[in-house]
């Protein structure tokens, strides 16, 4: 009997233990189906095709970038649909850490494969 109860409670300490604690950075934005990225010091957008533009100037990007920022464009739009943006003090939930999970390797993604958002990031754990 003891040991089933210790089980027990052992099994909520290792499902508390999986909360994720996502730590917001930068900010995003979604209007007329651009994306907007800002980190404080320099603005960029996103179209659905995965066009980046810094300001007005487009960045030049190969396809396999811009497919990359295309995804991330997808990954975001459903994001900010549908959970985000949350504050800090908001209840972490297992979905909303599998959904951080999924952006944070998205924009690591980005930061290796696109030389003008190396330190892009929204969200770490």
């Amino acid at each position: 009997m003891i040991s089933a109860a210790l089980v027990v409670v052992g099994m909520l300490g290792a499902s508390v233990a999986l909360a994720c604690e996502p730590i917001w950075h930068n900010q995003v934005s979604v209007e007329q189906g651009t994306l907007s990225l800002n980190d404080g010091q320099h603005a960029f957008t996103v179209n659905a095709e995965g066009k980046l533009y810094f300001g007005v100037h487009r960045v030049a990007l190969s396809a396999e970038q811009q497919q990359v920022l295309s995804d991330y464009h997808q990954l975001m739009l459903a994001d900010l649909a549908q959970l985000f943006p949350i504050s800090d003090e908001a209840e972490v939930s297992d979905e909303l850490c599998q959904k951080v999970a999924a952006r944070q390797q998205k924009e690591q993604q980005i930061q290796s494969t696109i030389p003008a958002l190396k330190a892009w990031r929204t969200v770490t754990l």
